[in-house]
């Protein structure tokens, strides 16, 4: 039995905010849940950040992925 591995693919939105009151989104816990993603095994593949009508980032989208074993 060969064993193959197969990439699993997510897209992740981030959007929580230090405080209700600030526009853009918590940098340092983007970070922090960044490391947890990668320390599960998962690959960032990019980070994009999403504006609004003001120009102003309001979050990012992440795409991460992972290599699944499956047997064939």
């Amino acid at each position: 039995m060969n064993k193959q591995g197969s990439l699993m693919r997510k897209i992740v939105h981030f959007s929580k905010k230090q405080n209700w009151f600030l526009t853009e989104p918590d940098l340092d816990l983007l970070n922090q849940q960044i490391a947890e993603i990668e320390g599960d095994g998962w690959n960032i593949i990019s980070v994009q950040s999403n504006c609004n009508f003001a120009g102003v980032v309001s979050s990012y989208t992440l795409l991460i992925e992972h290599e699944a074993e499956s047997a064939i």
